[in-house]
């Protein structure tokens, strides 16, 4: 596979991930700002908390985000088994400009399409690198990590991710604890973040109105999908 076309593979699914794309100008939702307003990386995780042992298992869904839209996803954290890791080591460790740190707290994040992706853990500030990890890949090729800062609520009901590069947010809660849709937007703002094009996959169009199935049991009613690292 040439480069190029490898290089705009990784991005798109890097967009699947995590909605990986600049933030649009329009103003759509709550309020306007000026882009020196928006909430910065450092900012965001100034007075980060994120403990990685208190997300395993559950499913997160993206109840909020700041991006263009993007098809609703959900995702399951869970810690490499040693059979994965040795695999993993496989997969990356010729194909990265920066090596991962295989001491550190290391996190597998999975969509609901099975697509995974390990997040390495910087510091105790929810700094992370992101890397996609891919089954094949070019002999030669080197794909940066993405930079990744994680927080959550102190209640643990709501986990916030910002991409630093492509300024992109999601904010994930368990399906249980996902808000009704008239407290969607004071919730999603507990993880601290400032900046336009917030939107909610429970809300269309520009006039926030609310879908009808938005609290009826039916529309969680997911199917059931097995998360096997493969």
């Amino acid at each position: 596979m040439e480069p190029l076309v490898m290089k705009l593979k990784q991005w798109y699914n890097i967009f699947i991930i995590l909605i990986q794309i600049s933030i649009i100008g329009a103003k759509i939702g709550p309020t306007g700002m000026e882009r020196h307003e928006q909430t910065t990386c450092d900012e965001f995780s100034k007075y980060a908390r994120f403990n990685p042992y208190s997300v395993l298992k559950d499913r997160w869904f993206i109840f909020y985000y700041w991006a263009p839209p993007a098809h609703m996803s959900t995702y399951v954290f869970a810690l490499p088994t040693q059979n994965e890791t040795e695999h993993l080591h496989m997969l990356l460790d010729d194909y990265v400009t920066v090596p991962v740190n295989w001491t550190a707290t290391l996190l597998l994040m999975k969509d609901d399409n099975n697509k995974a992706s390990l997040l390495v853990e910087r510091n105790d500030r929810g700094h992370y690198w992101l890397y996609v990890v891919y089954h094949s890949l070019e002999k030669g090729l080197k794909l940066d990590p993405i930079d990744i800062r994680i927080k959550q609520t102190g209640d643990n009901k709501y986990l916030g991710m910002l991409a630093c590069e492509a300024e992109t947010v999601v904010v994930m809660a368990r399906f249980k604890d996902i808000p009704r849709k008239n407290k969607i937007q004071d919730e999603a703002a507990r993880i601290g973040y400032r900046g336009k094009g917030g939107r909610s996959y429970l809300y269309q169009g520009h006039q926030w109105m609310p879908i009808p199935e938005a609290d009826d049991r039916e529309f969680w009613a997911l199917p059931k999908r097995r998360f096997m690292f493969e």
